[in-house]
């Protein structure tokens, strides 16, 4: 007998369907002869091809408030990730059919810890405290670089403006690192193309050719996260972004979201006493799949380090069915 897990697809940050980052939410089940293995749900993420696919193990009877969740892109397996945290909570606390799962859960278990998770008040939104190890490194990414992989920005970077800078290298956990890339102008934004070659940024110490600090190496994603600040957004001012892994672009980066905002939030210029944080960011736009993505950010007393960061955004739920094993 052909054995088949239940799922729904979710498009996370955004409140419309084909906007924001498709998600597929399959669940284990309670009981089953067979344990699924890692293998297998990295077959079933494959098959759905999304950026990332999440499963959702039962509710543990030791932890009756938490859900643990393992997250799996096409090729590996996260320990973290910042849109199938956003479409995990949004499942569970407003889009689940079961009511008793909107007011039991609490966290999300990740192979990163646990995820205090929470609905925003008279909204559609959640919120995720997510977990942070934020990590500046001494080597920035030249602009050498940047303009060998992406050609297509040299018209708006070669100025006398610029010069000869490079851009901080900024990790949000480790084995999860941004570089982040400010540029002039939305026309700027839009002529980012994907790096020659498909060529990946190796993730490895500046000691190995790369540009972590000695013992950062290892597993994990190193990608590229475009901005262009203040940008006028009905009404308000915004953060577009932009972020290239390879052959890939994703319309919504949570991680790479809370790896800037919390960056802006630690060099920033605001008056002594200015400790909380909040941003919007926009993404996926020129993708034709907007997505809305809010950052929370409450600095250390002394400003030197990071107390909270919460990743705020909506979903909206696309399909369901099952898929089998076997």
């Amino acid at each position: 007998m052909a054995l088949s897990l239940d799922y729904v697809t979710l498009d996370v940050f955004t409140s419309k369907v084909f906007g924001g980052n498709p998600l597929a939410v399959v669940f284990l089940p309670d009981h089953s002869s067979e344990p699924i293995t890692r293998d297998q749900m990295q077959a079933i993420a494959r098959e759905f091809n999304y950026s990332e696919t999440i499963f959702v193990h039962p509710v543990s009877l030791m932890a009756p408030t938490k859900r643990r969740i393992d997250i799996f892109m096409t090729t590996k397996e996260l320990p973290f990730a910042g849109h199938p945290t956003i479409g995990a909570a949004s499942w569970l606390l407003r889009l689940s059919p079961c009511r008793e799962d909107q007011s039991r859960f609490e966290a999300l278990t990740t192979k990163a810890g646990d995820i205090p998770i929470s609905q925003v008040a008279a909204s559609s939104l959640v919120s995720a405290s997510v977990p942070h190890e934020f990590h500046l490194h001494k080597a920035q990414f030249p602009l050498s670089e940047l303009l060998r992989l992406h050609p297509t920005l040299g018209p708006f970077l070669q100025s006398n403006d610029y010069g000869n800078i490079g851009f901080p290298v900024f990790s949000v956990v480790r084995g999860m690192t941004v570089i982040l890339v400010e540029l002039p102008s939305i026309n700027a934004l839009a002529a980012v193309d994907m790096p020659i070659g498909g060529e990946m940024i190796k993730l490895s110490s500046a000691l190995n050719g790369g540009y972590l600090d000695a013992g950062w190496d290892g597993e994990g994603l190193i990608n590229l996260y475009f901005y262009v600040r203040d940008v006028p957004d009905g009404g308000r001012t915004v953060l577009r972004t932009r972020m290239l892994l390879g052959n890939f672009e994703d319309p919504a980066t949570g991680s790479s979201a809370t790896g800037l905002a919390a960056y802006l939030s630690l060099v920033s210029q605001q008056p002594d006493d200015k400790i909380v944080f909040d941003y919007d960011i926009v993404q996926g736009i020129e993708m034709g799949r907007r997505s809305d993505i809010g950052v929370h950010v409450v600095l250390c007393d002394d400003k030197r380090g990071i107390e909270k960061v919460e990743l705020i955004g909506s979903a909206v739920q696309v399909s369901s069915g099952q898929i089998r094993l076997n």
